[in-house]
C-alpha cells in the first residue's frame, strides 16, 4: 500500500479530480459565467486598448449562454467561402488554412470569419461565436458550388457563404444534397434586397437551395420603444433597432394609447419563403472597418453577410459539444430553439417570409446537450410551425413538448429512446394526417 503524507495526499486528490474532469468533459469545462477578455474592450496587437466595445448582440442570441457549455473545439473545422482572411493576423493565426488565394474585398472575409471563429480570450480583436474552432477558407461565387466541395474535402463540418447569386443550377442543388449526406451543413446569407424591391418573391442562391440554412436580418437592441425613439429632420418620430423587428427602422404612431409601429419595408434585408432563421446585423461591430481603418464602428445596414456567420459559429459550437450530432437534424434543432417573433404586430406583413425567428445559440446548445445525454430531459416549447419537414432523434431519458404547434404543411418526426411527453399547449394538427410521427425506439444508443 502506498503511504502518502498530508501534502502528497492533497496533490493526489487534486490529480484524481483532474482525471475525473477529463473523463467527463474531454477537456476542462468553461468556467461559470466566464467571458473572454476581448468581449468588452478592443485591443490592437500591442495590447493597447483602442476603445470599449458593445457586443450586446451576443447576449441577445444567447452566445454567452452557449459559452457556458463550450467555446468550440480546434478539431471542428469551419469552412468559409468568401474574400481573403489573413492567416497571420492574431485572431486567425495558428488555426487557419487557406486553400485558394482570393481578393481582400475591403476586409469582407475578415469580418465574416471574425463573427464565426475569431480567437477569443487573446487580448485582441473580438471573440467569434465558436472562437476555439479552426478555419479553412477558399474562394466564392461559383454557381455550381464546387468550392464548397473543396472545403468539405478539407474537413469542414459547417460552411458559411456570405454572398449571393441570382443563378440556381441543378449541379448546385446536387452539391448541397451530397454535402448534407456527408455530414456537412451549409449556411448562407439570404441577400440584401429590401421588401420594397422584392415583395418576398426574389430568391438568391446558395441560400435558397433545399438543405441550405438561409439567414436574414433581425433587430436585437431595444426592448423599450422609448430607448429606440429617434426623430427625422422634419420632426417625424421613428424607432430604430427594436428587438424582434425584421426591419431596421419603423414608423411610430404616438397618438395611440399604446404606440403602433409600421416597419419601413426599405429597412429590411431579403425576406422570402426560403428564409429559415434570423440573426442580428444592425449594431454589430464592423470588424472589416477595424482591419482596414483601425477604428471601432458598428453596422448601420441590415446586410445578411453579418447574420449568416452567427448561425455558422453556433453550428460549430454544436458539433464541438457533440461531434456525433446528426447534420441533417441541425436545422431542426436551430428552428425548434429559435425565438418566435410572430407576436410582434409590426412583423405581421412579413409573416411566412422570416423563418422560425431569431437564432438562440444558448438554447440550441442546451437542446443538443440534453438530447445526447442518456439521463437528459429535453423541453421543446414556445414555437409555432405551419411548414417545413423536420426530424429529431433523442437518445435521452425524455422529450417534453410544451406550448408548441405543428399545423398546416408541417411534417415532424421525433424518434426517442424512452419517453415523449405532451404537455398543455401542444397542438399536432397538420393538414396531412401522416405529417406527425412520434415513436419510441428502445434500441437507440448513443454513438461512441
Amino acid at each position: 500500500m502506498l503511504l502518502l503524507n498530508a501534502v502528497s495526499r492533497q496533490y493526489y486528490i487534486a490529480f484524481l479530480f483532474f482525471l475525473i474532469c477529463q473523463g467527463m468533459f474531454g477537456q476542462n469545462p468553461p468556467k461559470k459565467n466566464f467571458l473572454p477578455n476581448d468581449f468588452f474592450v478592443l485591443r490592437e496587437a500591442t495590447g493597447r486598448i483602442i476603445d470599449t466595445m458593445d457586443l450586446g448582440y451576443y447576449r441577445a442570441i444567447g452566445v454567452t449562454k452557449a459559452w457556458q457549455l463550450t467555446t468550440g473545439s480546434p478539431k471542428v473545422l469551419v469552412g468559409l467561402s468568401d474574400a481573403r482572411v489573413d492567416p497571420e493576423q492574431k485572431d486567425f493565426a495558428g488555426k487557419t488554412r487557406v486553400l485558394r488565394a482570393v481578393d481582400f474585398q475591403n476586409g469582407h472575409g475578415m469580418g465574416v470569419a471574425a463573427i464565426a471563429v475569431a480567437q477569443g480570450d487573446n487580448d485582441f480583436g473580438i471573440p467569434g461565436v465558436c472562437y476555439d474552432c479552426s478555419l479553412v477558407t477558399t474562394n466564392y461565387g461559383n454557381p455550381n458550388l464546387e468550392m464548397l466541395v473543396e472545403l468539405a474535402d478539407a474537413g469542414a463540418k459547417v460552411i458559411n457563404c456570405s454572398w449571393v447569386s441570382s443563378i440556381a443550377t441543378k449541379r448546385g442543388q446536387e452539391v448541397i444534397d451530397d454535402l448534407l449526406g456527408r455530414g456537412v451543413v451549409v449556411v448562407a446569407g439570404a441577400g440584401n434586397q429590401n421588401w420594397n424591391e422584392n415583395k418576398g418573391q426574389k430568391k438568391y442562391y446558395p441560400a435558397s437551395y433545399d438543405g441550405v440554412i438561409s439567414v436574414s436580418s433581425v433587430m436585437y437592441q431595444h426592448q423599450n420603444w422609448q430607448d429606440a425613439l429617434k426623430y427625422e429632420e422634419s420632426g417625424k418620430p421613428y424607432v430604430e433597432n427594436m428587438w424582434g423587428m425584421v426591419g431596421r427602422t419603423a414608423e411610430i404612431n404616438l397618438k395611440k394609447a399604446e404606440p403602433e409601429f409600421r416597419i419601413y419595408p426599405q429597412s429590411t434585408a431579403t425576406l422570402n419563403s426560403e428564409v429559415d432563421l434570423l440573426a442580428p446585423t444592425v449594431g454589430v461591430m464592423r470588424y472589416s472597418q477595424w482591419v482596414t481603418q483601425g477604428i471601432l464602428s458598428y453596422n448601420t445596414y441590415q446586410g445578411t453577410s453579418t447574420a449568416a456567420p452567427m448561425v455558422t459559429g453556433t453550428i460549430g459550437l454544436m458539433f464541438s459539444l457533440r461531434p456525433e450530432l446528426r447534420a441533417d437534424e441541425v436545422e431542426t434543432i436551430l428552428k425548434l430553439t429559435a425565438k418566435n417573433i410572430d407576436h410582434i404586430e409590426a412583423n405581421a406583413p412579413f409573416k411566412g417570409y422570416y423563418g422560425a425567428g431569431m437564432l438562440q445559440s444558448g438554447a440550441a446548445l442546451e437542446l443538443v446537450s440534453s438530447l445526447y445525454d442518456a439521463e437528459g430531459v429535453s423541453v421543446i416549447k414556445d414555437q409555432k410551425f405551419s411548414r417545413w419537414t423536420q426530424k429529431l432523434t433523442a437518445f435521452n431519458r425524455a422529450v417534453i413538448l410544451k406550448d408548441i404547434q405543428f399545423t398546416e404543411q408541417s411534417v415532424f418526426t421525433l424518434r426517442a429512446r424512452k419517453q415523449i411527453i405532451l404537455k398543455p399547449g401542444t397542438r399536432l394538427a397538420p393538414n396531412n394526417k401522416k405529417g406527425i410521427k412520434l415513436s419510441i425506439d428502445r434500441g437507440l444508443n448513443l454513438i461512441p
